[in-house]
């Protein structure tokens, strides 16, 4: 009896949701951003944590594809 492991295929949807948030959740604050609502300052630091992040998943998304 042969028993498929689909393991990665599941944490790699969960990472490609976990993307779709990211993405989601920068238009929002760019949103907000045109709407002055936030500041030029924060604007700026909250970009670079999201590229972080975003860089991360990437990383993640790639190691489990090459595998």
């Amino acid at each position: 009896m042969i028993i498929k492991n689909d393991f990665f295929n599941n944490e790699n949807d969960y990472l490609q949701k976990e993307k779709e948030g990211l993405i989601k959740a920068v238009e929002k604050f760019d949103k907000r951003f045109k709407n002055q609502e936030v500041d030029r300052e924060k604007f700026l630091k909250q970009n670079e944590i999201f590229a972080k992040r975003h860089a991360e998943i990437n990383k993640k998304i790639e190691k489990l594809n090459r595998d």
